[in-house]
């Protein structure tokens, strides 16, 4: 079996489990029984579990999306929603996990910096921009993985609306109260 094959084959077996179970569930013997391979093969395409995962999304979604044409984060996060809400069962169980390499962290770490940019327009004349962008992204998704387990009636494009009005609203109000923040000393918040 080929490279590319053998991966595709992990990524199906990975699927097929993570659809069915929690990650916290799933071991590399489950992965390597359900696609008959060993587990030096595995180990020698990916270093564990975790890894995996993030190569399903990275060939999954990334694959299929044309970076050039993205210039917003909502441009990004359009498709995302998509991407996620078919794929709902398998990433509700992705995002269980909460380990160091867990998917949440992956991802957290994947959209932070497409918030930070967004926000670095908004709050140019402030020193907390930054600060935004990690309670924004942290915020995003949390909502995130509620929409995915519980609101399934909600579609991507509805879900998206929500959060843009409730992220721009927020924006607009800490923006409003700039001069509250950069006047904040250890004191106040004590």
């Amino acid at each position: 079996m080929n490279s590319n094959l053998t991966e595709k084959a992990m990524a199906s077996a990975m699927k097929k489990l993570l659809s069915e179970k929690p990650l916290n569930k799933i071991s590399v013997k489950d992965i390597t029984d359900e696609c008959e391979i060993n587990r030096k093969t595995y180990y020698y395409h990916f270093k564990d579990k975790y890894d995996l995962v993030h190569w399903i999304f990275m060939n999954d979604f990334y694959g299929s999306l044309d970076i050039t044409s993205i210039n917003t984060i909502w441009e990004f996060l359009e498709p995302l929603c998509v991407y996620f809400y078919d794929n709902r069962q398998y990433y509700v169980n992705a995002f269980e996990e909460k380990d160091v390499n867990s998917f949440s962290q992956f991802f957290s770490e994947l959209i932070k910096p497409l918030f930070k940019k967004h926000f670095e327009d908004v709050f140019s004349k402030s020193e907390f921009y930054s600060l935004y962008a990690d309670y924004t992204t942290t915020g995003f998704i949390m909502l995130f993985e509620i929409w995915l387990k519980n609101y399934e009636h909600i579609k991507p494009d509805k879900f998206l609306k929500i959060m843009k009005n409730y992220i721009h609203v927020s924006a607009k109000h800490v923006v409003d109260q700039d001069d509250v923040f950069l006047n904040l000393n250890t004191d106040d918040v004590k």
